[in-house]
């Protein structure tokens, strides 16, 4: 995979559009300063997910976009998009080539794209991830990174060679695991709550369920008895709804037959009010003829005014014209006249034109002769000139020679006369070296001998900063033992309020009321609250006092009366269940009584226990005033003889009541008590609270100790500095003896130099003083050639002037000549423009006389047509009157037809309404039979409403079965016999029973068969055994049972019938949540097998990559620096080597070790191409990018650097930003930035590899460098 091209708009300084190829091979991009070189890299570093402004040399992300030039407006948008090429295997795609896209808007939008399709910048990162390529990877080494490699934290190398080792994608899998691991494990603490709860609603459903099952069954037995009785009382009244049908069928056929006579009077008075009406809208067509005729006259005496006064209008403009037409007619003539003459001026024009075209054509051939004949001059002329000029050349060149050979010879004198004196200077300078070095090793004996100490005083500093350390630790781990503890508190304390909030355990009607129904802004506002909202019990007596309240518990506390009627139709109408409401207005006041003595071995009063507002506590006098709290059933029966009217409360919830009623038991869970969890919430708020102050105290401690350890931390830097500072002056003083030494050395060398130099100077006079004699021949013969050429520069100027005046005289007879042809053409022109107008105006003449004529006949025309209308006008006028005289007299006979007509309908209507009347009366009687008929129907709706609303059943369609009738009325009888039960039915009405709905029936058949036995009786088989008797079933019986099972069911209390529901619904909830936590458990596992398979795979890629890295590092050192360099790179905790940091060691030849940041610029450069390199080798990365890293090098270095560069070249592809003219020459291709233009970047492209080379190499290319250039060519 390689780099392949780079397309740049928008980005910083590069305003246009702008296209980098990138060869196999090193591409340079030089440029002076301030160029933008560096920006192609930050274009590069920005495409590939850079999210840094101020890594990219910026203040926000917007400052990338170009911000504008002298001539330049900003954009409103950057753009940078980077292809790579053979990417199948390193990228693991199936495209060939791969595009990368980022843009960013100056309104601080962003968009990413892959080969043109809409990503994320995290999809970027995953793509490119453990590839070496990245914003921050070792491929792109720009201006600072090198400081920032080596003078970074330990820790914060790490990353660079993560991404050599290949497990940057480990360590972000590991920490989604990390995140994932802590969001399950807050998940299965929740839902293990959840959990708890859900078992303990589920072992107090189990009770509700089983009454609600015995209520289904007597329901049955109802149902079925009730539904029988009902059809036969529907039978009766539908017989007397029958013989009702019978009666009003007699009386609809009289009415029938009353009314078949109807019709025939009605029909007489119909036919005469249909003649009457017949009349009056003759009498009306007549009227309206009478007003058309009329209007008619009118409009046509109208018109015959308005054609008179139109035809003096068309006159009076007929007239008009005729005149008009005359005098256009003279304008006409005298417009011809004019065109004519204007015609013959133009044709005179024309001749004189052609004669002037033809003198000027002459004039002009003799200009061009002239012009010719003078450039033929003036080309020898010039090339006398340069020959003259060439000579002047060569004598100014030959005196320069001369005269710096002289200079030269001078120089040489002096400089050997600087040599003599210098030799004895070099002596003196030689024995000053030798006595400052002395002096700096005696300063260095002493530095040494002070390191002990400084050593000491360190280890001391340390040692304190571990110790207040390890307290830090052991503060931290308590924090989070109370962070972990109040999480789990307000984790429970929040599923509670939520279970409180949501109305858990509380009936279907309950919670439907406090959810606000289907109207929740009307309703919440006016509930309070279930009863046991309000109370405040201690955990000691909450069972009881919830057992002895029972379900006035779950009373609703609502406003007034009126909301509470409402939600009682609400709940109704939708079915919502039932629910128990308690206005305040109907709240009862205190009556201040004072409780008995507490009984002996009694635990409390009820009251006495409950804690309640004010406007409660009346309510809670008649509810608990009575009720007493003992320890347990013992107490409560030895108390019962004395307290007789008390009701007993065990502490465990059970109850006897002054009845003598017994309940309790055990449903196996534990209670789901809702003053319990009330109370239980009032503790866990103080326990959070309280967690939370200990918190906030370990948290103060943890600050005080992180400031301790902070001052430690500073000691320990300061006492490092010290004993650093100690040896840098140490190393400081080693480099001032080094450089004694070498300027002694220096000395030495100074002084042979002088020798040599000497020698050479002398040798060089002797050769100038040969050359000088030569060069004075060559200048004179050169003057001898420029006099010659003078001379004839001299003639040829003559004839040029001759010849120019000759051209001037030519050329001014030329512009005569044009200047006359130009004025004839002028004149032609402006008589052609005069005739266009006259000929218009003639033609617009022409047209007004044609529509003036037209508009004449026209207007004749007009007047002979209103003439004939107007007489035909009075024509019609006449007709008209006659007309309107004939319709006059037939309206006088009308009316007279219309007086006899009106009695004929007065008697016609008089004998209809004697027959109306008789229908009236037998109408009457139909109608009370009718209601008769209605009562019964409604009775029947009542009863059939009735059954249906009770037993979902329809009496219409009903089909009584007596078989199940005679053996439901059988079970009972012989359910009276054995003392009120049924074979089919326990019962139990004690709530708090512990067996499910199985074990109840299983009970219930048992007792059935030891009831039977005890009497000697066999099991009967029901089916096919009961008879129906002739007389039927007892009616008598069944009315009787049906009163007496509703009365059972009444005295049953409340039943939870939606328990059933509610139970199936939780237990498949519980199942689910079974099933989330069983999940939770199975993915925490995983994630722990995860996070730990990820840190023995990082761990071994990590240690193979950091062996052989450092490996490399010591030997590409050497390489660089020489074999006496050493350097190396240690872990510095080997026991975690994940995540501790990485030391380099360092130490180029001749110095001690000694800090990195200590190091000049070039032997820091120089270090971090080793480190470079060194990872190359293990994982080279497709590209490089080196921005200016030779900059701190010198020549020799660089040449180092040049042929390391050498050996990677046919491994990676280098982009090299420089400014060395060695690195530019290494490369293939060069990329030249420049600023043509004040604020923006734009490029030149150069091939540096030869056509020909390339051409010769074509078929067999050896190198990255040759093949570069090929590809270039193509």
């Amino acid at each position: 995979m390689y780099l392949k091209s780079l397309h740049i708009h928008g980005f910083k300084s590069f305003a246009d559009k702008t296209y980098l190829e990138f060869a196999e091979g090193v591409t340079g991009i030089v440029g002076p300063n301030g160029c933008g070189k560096s920006n192609v890299v930050d274009a590069i570093r920005w495409v590939l997910g850079e999210t840094s402004a101020k890594a990219l040399r910026g203040g926000e992300m917007a400052d990338v976009i170009f911000n504008g030039a002298e001539k330049r407006k900003a954009l409103g948008m950057a753009e940078v998009t980077l292809t790579l090429a053979d990417c199948e295997e390193a990228l693991k795609t199936e495209h060939n080539e791969v595009s990368v896209t980022r843009r960013v808007y100056r309104d601080g939008k962003s968009e990413y794209l892959i080969n043109g399709t809409r990503c994320r910048l995290r999809d970027i990162g995953d793509l490119f991830m453990d590839t070496g390529i990245g914003r921050s990877s070792y491929s792109i080494m720009e201006q600072g990174k090198i400081d920032m490699l080596l003078s970074a934290k330990p820790e914060d190398r790490r990353q660079v060679f993560e991404e050599a080792a290949g497990i940057t994608k480990s360590k972000k899998e590991k920490k989604d695991a990390l995140r994932k691991l802590e969001y399950t494990e807050g998940n299965l603490l929740r839902v293990s709550d959840v959990l708890a709860e859900q078992e303990r609603r589920i072992n107090s459903l189990k009770r509700q369920v089983s009454k609600a099952r015995r209520y289904q069954a007597l329901s049955n037995d109802v149902g079925i008895l009730d539904t029988h009785l009902s059809h036969r009382e529907f039978t009766q009244l539908s017989g007397q709804r029958h013989e009702l049908t019978v009666s009003l069928t007699s009386l609809e056929r009289e009415r029938a037959s009353i009314e078949a006579d109807m019709p025939e009077r009605e029909k007489a008075v119909v036919e005469a009010r249909d003649l009457a009406q017949a009349l009056d809208a003759q009498l009306s067509g007549l009227r309206q003829r009478l007003s058309d005729k009329t209007g008619a006259i009118n409009a046509a005496e109208n018109r015959i005014a308005f054609n008179n006064e139109r035809k003096a209008e068309l006159a009076e403009r007929l007239s008009q014209n005729e005149n008009e037409i005359s005098e256009t007619a003279e304008r006409l003539a005298q417009q011809k006249e004019s065109l004519d003459q204007a015609q013959l001026a133009l044709v005179e024009l024309e001749k004189r034109i052609l004669e002037q075209e033809t003198h000027f054509k002459e004039r002009e051939q003799d200009a061009k002769k002239f012009i010719s004949e003078r450039q033929v001059i003036e080309a020898q002329l010039r090339k006398t000139r340069a020959e003259a000029n060439a000579t002047q050349s060569i004598i100014a060149s030959s005196q320069a020679k001369i005269e710096s050979a002289l200079s030269q010879m001078e120089g040489n004198r002096e400089r050997l006369k600087q040599i003599e004196d210098e030799a004895e200077r070099l002596q003196g300078e030689n024995a000053k070296a030798i006595a400052e070095r002395d002096e700096i090793c005696k300063q260095l004996e002493e530095h040494q001998k002070r390191v002990p100490d400084l050593e000491s005083a360190r280890e001391r500093a340390e040692r304190e900063f571990q110790e207040c350390r390890g307290s830090l630790d052991a503060a931290r781990k308590e924090a989070s033992v109370l962070h972990r503890e109040l999480t789990q508190k307000s984790s429970r304390l929040d599923v509670l309020r939520q279970l409180i909030s949501s109305g858990e355990g509380l009936q279907k009607g309950t919670q439907a009321v406090l959810k606000g129904l289907n109207d929740p802004d009307l309703i919440k506002p006016g509930v309070k609250g279930v009863l046991g909202s309000h109370l405040k019990v201690p955990d000691a007596y909450a069972i009881s006092v919830e057992a002895a309240l029972g379900v006035h518990l779950q009373a609703v506390l609502v406003r007034d009366d009126e909301l509470a009627n409402s939600i009682i139709e609400r709940l109704t109408e939708h079915k919502k269940g039932e629910a128990a409401l308690l206005p305040e207005s109907f709240l009862p006041a205190s009556t201040g009584s004072q409780m008995e003595a507490l009984p002996e071995f009694a635990s409390a009063w009820a009251l006495d226990v409950v804690e309640v507002a004010p406007n409660l506590m009346g309510l809670m006098e008649r509810l608990l005033s009575k009720v007493l709290i003992v320890p347990n059933r013992d107490v409560a029966f030895a108390l019962r003889e004395g307290y007789s009217d008390l009701t007993f409360v065990t502490e465990c919830g059970e109850i006897l009541s002054a009845e003598g009623l017994l309940r309790g038991g055990s449903s196996g869970g534990q209670k789901d008590s809702l003053l319990v969890r009330q109370n239980e919430i009032q503790t866990l708020e103080g326990q959070v609270q309280e967690i939370q102050t200990d918190e906030a105290a370990a948290k103060r401690k943890i600050e005080e100790l992180e400031a301790r350890v902070k001052e430690l931390r500073e000691e320990v830097e300061a006492s490092k500095d010290k004993l650093q500072r100690h040896k840098v002056e140490e190393s400081t003083l080693n480099g001032q003896l080094t450089l004694a030494n070498r300027e002694a050395e220096a000395a030495a060398t100074k002084v042979a130099n002088n020798k040599w130099e000497h020698e050479e100077l002398i040798g060089r006079e002797k050769t100038a003083s040969d050359s000088r004699s030569a060069m004075e021949n060559e200048l004179a013969r050169a003057r001898e050639r420029l006099t010659a050429l003078e001379d004839d520069d001299r003639k040829l100027q003559k004839q040029v002037g001759e010849i120019q005046d000759r051209e001037a005289s030519a050329q001014e007879q030329l512009n005569e000549a044009r200047t006359a042809l130009a004025v004839e053409k002028q004149a032609r022109d402006s008589a052609a423009r005069e005739q266009a107008p006259m000929t218009s105006r003639i033609n617009e003449l022409t047209e007004l006389n044609h529509r003036r004529e037209n508009e004449i006949g026209s207007s004749r025309s007009r007047i002979a047509q209103g003439d004939e209308e107007n007489i035909k006008l009075a024509e019609e006028v006449a007709a008209y009157r006659q007309e309107v005289s004939e319709v006059s007299e037939e309206l006088s006979r009308a009316d007279g037809s219309r007086a006899h007509l009106k009695q004929l309908i007065d008697e016609a209507e008089q004998q209809f309404t004697e027959i109306r009347q008789k229908q009236s009366r037998v109408s009457n009687q139909i109608g009370k039979e009718e209601v008769s008929a209605t009562k019964l129907d409604l009775r029947l709706e009542h009863l059939e409403n009735s059954v249906l609303e009770r037993h979902q059943i329809e009496l219409q369609s009903f089909r009584p079965d007596y078989h199940v009738l005679m053996s439901c009325i059988a079970d009972r009888k012989q359910a009276e016999k054995r003392g009120g039960r049924r074979n089919t039915e326990v019962e139990l009405e004690d709530e708090g029973s512990a067996e499910t709905a199985e074990e109840v029936e299983k009970i219930e058949v048992a007792d059935v068969v030891e009831a039977l036995a005890a009497e000697d009786q066999e099991i009967p088989e029901v089916e096919g055994e009961i008879e129906i008797t002739e007389e039927g079933p007892d009616w008598e019986f069944v009315e009787a049972i049906v009163a007496d099972l509703k009365r059972r069911l009444d005295s049953m209390g409340p039943v939870n019938l939606d328990a059933i529901e509610e139970y199936d619904e939780l237990e498949e909830r519980h199942t689910f949540t079974k099933n989330q936590h069983d999940d939770l458990v199975n993915s925490k596992t995983q994630l722990l097998e995860i996070i730990e398979r990820i840190n023995i795979e990082s761990e071994r890629l990590f240690a193979e990559t950091f062996n052989a890295v450092a490996k490399n590092f010591k030997s590409m050192f050497k390489r660089l620096f020489g074999e006496k360099a050493t350097a190396d790179l240690i872990l510095q905790d080997v026991d975690n080597p994940l995540e501790c940091g990485i030391e380099v060691i360092a130490k180029p030849p001749g110095k001690k070790l000694q800090s990195i940041s200590l190091m000049s610029g070039g032997e820091r450069s120089m270090t971090a191409v080793a480190l470079l390199f060194s990872i190359y080798m293990v994982k080279p990365s497709p590209f490089c990018v080196l921005d200016e890293l030779d900059a701190p090098l010198d020549e020799s270095n660089i040449g180092r650097f040049l042929k390391v560069l050498d050996a990677f070249i046919d491994q990676s592809q280098f982009i090299i930003v420089t400014h060395s003219k060695r690195t530019m020459e290494r490369a293939d291709v060069m990329y030249g930035v420049t600023m043509e233009e004040f604020g923006v970047s734009k490029p030149v492209g150069m091939r540096l590899t030869s056509e020909a080379d390339a051409l010769r190499g074509k078929d067999q290319p050896k190198s990255a460098a040759q093949k570069a250039a090929l590809k270039l060519d193509a």
